[in-house]
C-alpha cells in the first residue's frame, strides 16, 4: 500500500519560474488518490492540501503542494492493462504512430511511465527494440513479461543508460506522465537527449480547457501536478532544444479528454502543422491566463457537488442501494470532495486484484470483485470511470444484471438501461 507522508509547498511556477501564483481552487485536504489501504490501517492515513494555483504569466495551472514522488510510486496498485478500453485506446495510438512515422525495423521505441507494459504490448512482436521506464512496483509486471524496464524515474541517468544500450529512440511515448513531473525542465532536456535526430516524442495529458469546460475536477489529484495547454508547454520545449510540431485534442485518454502533443528536436525536419497555432489562439480566447475563468470553474465545482449529493440521497430515500463502479485514482478525488462514506456508497467494484480487499483512500469504502458486488443488492452505481460510460453500459456484468449507472460529470445523471 502506498505511503503518502511527505510534501512541500511550491511557490514558483515550474514552467516559467514566476513567483506570484494565484490560488483558484481548493478541494480540501486529501489522501493519495491511489493510496488504497487495508481497513485496519486507516488510522495511519495522511492527507495533504489539494489546491490549484494559476500562473498568470505563462498559463500553467499547478498544485500548491507537491507530494514526494517516491511516496506515491513506492508501492503502486494501479495496473493499466486491467482497463480494456485503455488497452484498445493505446492500440489505436501505436497503430497511428507506426503508420505515420514509419520507424525502421529494429528501431528503439521507449515508453515513459510503462506501468505494466500496456503500451509496449501494443507494438508488433519482435519488430522493434522496446524499452520502458517505470518508477513504481507496477514495472515488475512488465519485467515478468520479458520487457527491458529501467526501474526509476525518467531523468538524465535513465537516458544515459538507454543511449548506451540500445541507443537513441525513434519513438517515445509519455501518456499520462508529463503532468506528473515536478522538475519539468529537466524532464524536457532529458527527452531531447534521448531522441534520435528525426525521432518523435508523443506527450499526452489531460487538457486544461476540457477540464474547465467539462467540469472534470476529479482529474485533479496529487499525482497530477500540472493542468496544461500548449501555451506553457510550447516555450518550455523551445528552451529545451525541442519543438512542438503538431498537437491534437482527443476526447478519450487515460484520465479523460486529453491533448496529444508531438515533439521533435529543434533541428529535425518535422514541419509544424497549422493545428499548433490554431490551438494556441484558441487557448488565448479561452482565457488560459485569466483568473476569472478558474474562479467560475471553482463555483461550478461546488454546485455540481451539491447536485450529486442530492441525487445519491434521493436514490437511498426511494429504496435504492448505491455503490460505485471501478476504482480509478480520480474517483477518490470525487468521493473525498463529496465527503462520501460506506453509509452512502456501500462498496466499489473493481477488476484490479491489487485493489480488491482494500478500502478506498479517505472514504474507506470496501473494494470488491464483480461477483461480490452483484450479490450486495446494489441498484445504482456511481460510475467513477465516467469517461468509459458507454463501454461499461454495454459490457459490465452490473449493467447486464439490470443495474443503473450514475454518471457524475459533467452533469450528474442516471444512464438509461
Amino acid at each position: 500500500m502506498t505511503s503518502f507522508d511527505r510534501s512541500y509547498r511550491r511557490t514558483t511556477c515550474r514552467f516559467c519560474g514566476h513567483d506570484r501564483l494565484i490560488e483558484v481552487l481548493d478541494l480540501g485536504d486529501q489522501p493519495g488518490a491511489d493510496a488504497f489501504l487495508p481497513a485496519d490501517r486507516v488510522a495511519d492515513e495522511t492527507r495533504h492540501p489539494l489546491r490549484v494555483n494559476l500562473c498568470p504569466r505563462c498559463g500553467a495551472s499547478q498544485l500548491s503542494h507537491v507530494v514526494a514522488a517516491s511516496s506515491i510510486y513506492a508501492d503502486y496498485v494501479y495496473l493499466s492493462s486491467t482497463s480494456r478500453p485503455l488497452v484498445d485506446y493505446y492500440q489505436s495510438l501505436v497503430d497511428h504512430l507506426v503508420a505515420r512515422f514509419r520507424p525502421d525495423s529494429g528501431a528503439v521505441v521507449v515508453d515513459i511511465g510503462a506501468n505494466d507494459g500496456i503500451m509496449l504490448d501494443r507494438y508488433a512482436k519482435d519488430r522493434f527494440v522496446k524499452v520502458g521506464v517505470e518508477p513504481s512496483s507496477a514495472g515488475e509486471v512488465a519485467v515478468a513479461k520479458g520487457y527491458d524496464i529501467r526501474a526509476g524515474f525518467f531523468d538524465e541517468e535513465a537516458v544515459t543508460g538507454i543511449l548506451a544500450d540500445p541507443g537513441p529512440a525513434s519513438l517515445v511515448t509519455a501518456t499520462n506522465v508529463f503532468a506528473h513531473v515536478d522538475e519539468i525542465g529537466a524532464f524536457a532536456r532529458a527527452l531531447e537527449r534521448l531522441l534520435a535526430p528525426q525521432g518523435v516524442a508523443v506527450l499526452e495529458f489531460p487538457y486544461v480547457v476540457d477540464t474547465v469546460d467539462g467540469l472534470y475536477f476529479d482529474t485533479i489529484y496529487h499525482e497530477h501536478l500540472s493542468y496544461l495547454g500548449l501555451t506553457p508547454v510550447d516555450p518550455l520545449m523551445e528552451r529545451s532544444g525541442l519543438r512542438v510540431f503538431d498537437a491534437v485534442r482527443t476526447p478519450f485518454g487515460a484520465s479523460g479528454p486529453a491533448i496529444r502533443v508531438f515533439v521533435a528536436k529543434a533541428a529535425s525536419a518535422h514541419a509544424r502543422t497549422p493545428a499548433v497555432g490554431d490551438l494556441l489562439a484558441a487557448e488565448e480566447r479561452f482565457g488560459i491566463r485569466d483568473e476569472g475563468v478558474y474562479r467560475r470553474f471553482a463555483e461550478r465545482v461546488e454546485g455540481v457537488g451539491h447536485c450529486l449529493l442530492a441525487l445519491i440521497r434521493d436514490l437511498w430515500a426511494e429504496g435504492g442501494v448505491v455503490g460505485a463502479y471501478t476504482a480509478p485514482a480520480k474517483g477518490n478525488t470525487l468521493l473525498n470532495y463529496l465527503g462520501l462514506t460506506p453509509a452512502e456508497v456501500v462498496a466499489v467494484s473493481e477488476r484490479n486484484e491489487r485493489k480488491i480487499g482494500l478500502v478506498t483512500p479517505g472514504a474507506h469504502i470496501p473494494v470488491v470483485d464483480d461477483d461480490t458486488f452483484l450479490g450486495m443488492g446494489i441498484t445504482h452505481a456511481l460510475l467513477l470511470s465516467w469517461n468509459y460510460a458507454e463501454f461499461f453500459r454495454a459490457n459490465s456484468p452490473f449493467a447486464k444484471a439490470g443495474g443503473r449507472f450514475v454518471v457524475p460529470l459533467p452533469e450528474p445523471g442516471i444512464l438509461p438501461p
